[in-house]
């Protein structure tokens, strides 16, 4: 590894990162090639295999990044006075804030997991770490009275992973759909029929 500050050495490592995710998601996994991401980051062969020896590795190294933002995301989340206004503005900016090819690089990886056993574990420990996360901030909220659930917990849980999932996936293939109106659409069938948040319905009362 070149002997650069640490935060020099971040700073590069991220920029790999970011020009193999647009690389990816342009042309797809099999298509981009070592050489192809090099030149999308404007480095040598030599400087890419010191930070990521292989494909397989970027894809690590994506999952890695994305796992820390949505934990640092749902950080803010728990602390939130309306903890489902904030899980619906969190799952807004994943789907109609951040670029598309981020999204779209989500369902490459997804396909390529089908056949490559490195990348499916990866995928399945990304996706438990997310769906863990998720999970235990709704919990803790339902605990702390935060929320208030109508119907079995665990059953709303799966319900929301299965939107969120769903709704990534609509606002890549259709993103020309005014999306933000269908989460909030979403999220106020949640909130009437399944999940309430007593601060949004205290804020309901208190408006004129």
């Amino acid at each position: 590894m070149p002997k650069l500050p640490p935060a020099q050495l971040e700073n590069r490592r991220h920029a790999i990162l970011s020009a193999a995710e647009r690389a990816f998601a342009r042309h797809g996994f099999h298509s981009t090639s070592m050489q192809a991401i090099c030149r999308e980051a404007g480095i040598s062969p030599g400087t890419l295999y010191l930070y990521f020896p292989s494909k397989v590795a970027l894809i690590a190294g994506l999952c890695e990044r994305d796992r820390t933002e949505v934990r640092d995301a749902l950080s803010r989340v728990e602390v939130a006075a309306d903890v489902l206004s904030a899980l619906e503005t969190t799952l807004t900016h994943y789907a109609c804030v951040e670029p598309q090819e981020r999204r779209a690089l989500i369902f490459e990886i997804g396909a390529e997991a089908q056949r490559n056993p490195d990348i499916a574990k990866l995928m399945v420990e990304t996706d438990a770490f997310f769906s863990s996360l998720i999970r235990d901030t709704i919990l803790k909220a339902v605990n702390n009275n935060q929320l208030i659930a109508k119907a079995d917990i665990e059953a709303v849980i799966a319900l929301i992973f299965a939107v969120g999932d769903g709704i990534l996936w609509r606002a890549t293939i259709r993103p020309e759909l005014n999306n933000r109106m269908i989460i909030r659409k979403i999220f106020t069938l949640i909130r009437e029929q399944l999940l309430t948040s007593p601060a949004s319905s205290c804020l309901d009362t208190a408006a004129p």
